[in-house]
């Protein structure tokens, strides 16, 4: 069975994304999804392609990614943060270096060596001020997770790509918390003294 899709609007756009949560549902599991439209968007095309995935795993990868992609393209060849001599904009008064990500376990000299969704998106409120950032709300991909997993990219920061996305596999808040909790008092603390 195909669903067609036709957007012509900004109403029909709207529409659209307030249906997202019934077109994944598993009463349009057989269902191929085709967009009609007159507006050129290329997170509508992204969403279609998404919804098109039937398996979950597939999709949530592919969720993650794609907004990933959309994040680091819309960064490419900015210095967002201010960095200077690796300090940002915030560090440049103290002795600290590498602003936010310092005490980020996946930091090297070349940047993040994985790819988190959730650092991504975080922004102190300095550079907020000075440029225009991509926030949550403006990933209208993440429309295709469940509630569940939206709230656990929220909160799952340092963390690599794959236990991010094991995490969203998993769709468990309460598991969701304990990974958290061992990853933040285990893997991030020097017992040594």
């Amino acid at each position: 069975m195909k669903k067609i899709v036709v957007i012509n609007n900004e109403f029909d756009k709207k529409k659209f994304l307030r249906k997202i949560k019934y077109y994944k549902s598993f009463f349009f599991r057989n269902c191929k999804f085709k967009l009609e439209s007159n507006i050129k968007d290329s997170d509508l095309e992204v969403i279609i392609t998404a919804l098109n995935i039937k398996n979950r795993k597939e999709r949530i990868t592919f969720v993650y990614d794609s907004a990933c992609k959309k994040i680091d393209d819309y960064n490419m060849n900015k210095n967002i943060c201010g960095f200077i001599n690796g300090k940002c904009y915030t560090q440049r008064l103290n002795d600290k270096i590498n602003g936010c990500c310092r005490k980020c376990n996946h930091q090297s000299n070349n940047g993040c060596t994985t790819s988190n969704l959730t650092c991504k998106l975080f922004n102190c409120s300095e550079v907020c001020k000075r440029i225009r950032t991509i926030k949550y709300e403006d990933l209208i991909i993440l429309k295709c997770l469940s509630i569940n997993n939206r709230i656990i990219l929220k909160h799952d920061y340092f963390s690599k790509r794959e236990d991010v996305l094991k995490d969203l596999y998993l769709n468990s808040l309460i598991l969701f918390t304990f990974r958290l909790i061992y990853r933040t008092l285990f893997k991030n603390l020097d017992f040594k003294r």
